[in-house]
């Protein structure tokens, strides 16, 4: 059963802005092959009972499950090498902004993990981190957006990302290697809409939809925002999105909240310094500030200290759009290794010379 009553579905109808999930051509990940190889994984979207609803009222959830070998057909002393990866995405609902969850594990136990059970115990509040996975949880949020003068000075209200009545839709591309979760809403006390989708990849690359970069070791949160009501355009939208760890666990560097672990590859939580402004790629200026945050209700800290293994350290990234742009797309990303935005764009343009020169033999 799904988390809207009729009058709200439609209401989210008449709103929808269409998120199309392709790949941008000609454009992949630098080192693609060597930092982001193909992973098997699997995404899936779920339907919260409504009976869980009326205690903790989150709409549908995306889960994602990211392994390093075959598990299915790997031998016992690959599966003790081996690593796995899985994230949950939460779209916003009345007590809680979009949330990203990603947990990294490494050995069978870590392979072998019920995402399933791990999220219904999560939304539960029941205490049940997996031990495979104890010391590996990062999570993001995007907590709220707001005008702000040239000195950066906050003019009229802070807009949360919470909404009442967001529904989430499937929505696959690129032949299903992509997969994401979306829905479209309108914030209370504000004219503007907003678009929010959590996005898996089974390989690399760069989307069309916010010149996104997307791997099988990430799980990417993309905020659209249409038409927000600048009283001014030399004023500029903030928006705020919580990087956040364990206690103490997280060191920031450059734009992200990066977790070192010893003998296991970093995770990181990730503010990206692009976006896209009415349609095009541009820069925007991303401070980090350690602090206390408004992460929603009572019932969405206890999720975030459940999944995050006690007390929360909260890195909040700044983000400061260009003055005046009131249509953007932005996307914090969670991930395990390389960072999909230190990672930068390389051209493909050779390849599909290659390819075009071997069809054309082909065909002669």
């Amino acid at each position: 059963m799904r988390f809207a009553f009729v009058v709200a579905a439609i209401a989210v109808a008449a709103l929808a802005t269409s998120v199309d999930l392709q790949f941008e051509g000609g454009a992949n990940l630098t080192n693609a092959g060597a930092d982001f190889s193909f992973r098997y994984s699997s995404t899936t979207i779920v339907d919260i009972p409504s009976i869980v609803q009326v205690v903790l009222p989150i709409p549908d959830y995306l889960e994602w499950h990211s392994l390093s070998i075959d598990a299915s057909a790997a031998s016992t002393e690959a599966k003790a090498k081996a690593d796995a990866m899985f994230g949950l995405g939460l779209l916003p609902s009345s007590v809680s902004p979009p949330i990203g969850i990603l947990a990294y594990g490494s050995g069978e136990g870590a392979l072998n993990v019920d995402v399933a059970s791990f999220a219904k115990n999560l939304i539960s509040l029941n205490p049940s981190l997996d031990a495979n996975f104890a010391g590996g949880v990062v999570a993001m949020t995007a907590l709220g957006m707001r005008e702000c003068d040239p000195e950066n000075k906050t003019v009229g209200a802070v807009i949360p990302f919470i909404s009442s009545g967001c529904s989430g839709n499937e929505i696959t591309g690129d032949d299903k290697n992509l997969v994401g979760l979306t829905c479209t809403y309108t914030p209370k006390g504000t004219s503007a809409t907003v678009v929010v989708t959590f996005i898996t990849s089974k390989r690399a690359g760069i989307l069309e939809y916010g010149n996104t970069p997307v791997s099988p070791r990430s799980l990417e949160m993309v905020i659209e925002v249409k038409d927000f009501p600048l009283s001014d355009n030399k004023n500029h939208v903030r928006m705020d999105v919580g990087l956040l760890t364990a206690s103490g666990a997280g060191s920031v560097e450059g734009s992200a909240n990066i977790v070192h672990r010893e003998g296991h590859e970093d995770l990181y939580i990730a503010a990206s310094t692009k976006a896209v402004v009415d349609g095009k790629s541009a820069n925007v200026d991303v401070t980090i500030q350690s602090g206390d945050a408004d992460l929603g209700s009572n019932e969405i800290k206890g999720i975030l200290k459940i999944a995050l293994g006690g007390n929360i350290d909260a890195q909040i990234a700044h983000v400061d759009f260009p003055a005046g742009a009131t249509d953007f797309v932005y996307d914090p990303a969670v991930g395990s290794g390389k960072d999909v935005y230190e990672a930068g764009a390389s051209t493909i343009a050779l390849s599909a010379l290659v390819a075009l020169v071997c069809a054309l033999l082909y065909l002669f």
